[in-house]
């Protein structure tokens, strides 16, 4: 604005200077030139402002938009690294989801097997309980006793699968320990119609014999004709009662030449 005065002063001096050297109306024109000089420069100045102003907002422009840029690229890192993050949760869910598919595959095996367990508990104790009686008449309670047990625990509610199928296994597993086992103990037996106090001595799954108290009477189970036969003394007699001896551990183990029915061979 300053330098705008002292131009209009210029001019106006300028001006006067004229209108005395070259007349009144030659000053006047000069006069209406200077007006229009001065508003020309006023647009000049207006424009020059106008352009201060546009400048500084195309500076502000520019600084925002440079902060928009590295905010961009701050937020196009954290993209990148949240994008390797997701990859890595990606590939966790799709094992998640195998193993989920895995356990439900399992969970309806387990339910097919849940169903199908009762039925073959069932079969397998009816196999048990008509093998005991085929099989040599030890143990008879005791053995009954293990099958009673067993199906209390099949027909009881409250009892687990996992339960119920073991008490059937270890009254297998006791079954088949049997044969690989020999024991002696007292009992009472139907003889001639009448009841009768014996040892018994069984030798595995081979021999089932019996001595009667007083030793005067010897016999062996023949599971042909399901029955105690009497057996002759001289035959039987010492090799029982040694058998009874070492089945007690009242003797050390030996060998003893015991007379054995064997089964007879298919004609």
């Amino acid at each position: 604005m300053k330098n705008r005065r002292i131009t209009k002063m210029s001019l106006s001096a300028l001006g006067l200077l004229m209108t005395c050297l070259m007349g009144t109306a030659q000053a006047a024109e000069i006069l209406v030139d200077s007006s229009v000089l001065d508003q020309a420069m006023d647009v000049i100045a207006e424009k020059n402002s106008e352009l201060a102003i546009t400048q500084e907002e195309i500076n502000r422009l520019a600084n925002s938009t440079s902060s928009t840029f590295e905010e961009f690229k701050r937020e196009n890192d954290n993209l990148e690294a949240l994008l390797v993050v997701n990859a890595g949760f990606r590939k966790q869910i799709d094992a998640q989801e195998q193993n989920i598919a895995a356990l439900d595959a399992s969970i309806a095996g387990v339910e097919v097997v849940t169903r199908e367990i009762p039925l073959l508990m069932e079969k397998m104790l009816s196999s048990i309980e008509q093998f005991i009686e085929l099989d040599y008449p030890f143990q008879v309670e005791e053995r009954q006793n293990r099958i009673n047990f067993a199906r209390d625990a099949i027909d009881n509610p409250d009892v687990s699968i996992a339960e119920k199928f073991r008490q059937v296994l270890v009254m297998y597993q006791t079954e088949s320990s049997y044969g690989r086992t020999n024991e002696t103990y007292a009992d009472t037996i139907e003889l001639n119609g009448s009841d009768r106090d014996v040892n018994i001595v069984r030798i595995g799954r081979v021999a089932l014999m019996y001595q009667s108290t007083d030793r005067q009477v010897t016999g062996a189970w023949d599971n042909k004709a399901r029955q105690w036969v009497e057996r002759p003394a001289g035959e039987y007699r010492t090799a029982v009662q040694d058998a009874i001896r070492v089945a007690s551990q009242l003797d050390a183990p030996k060998i003893i030449e015991l007379p054995v029915l064997a089964p007879e061979i298919a004609q």
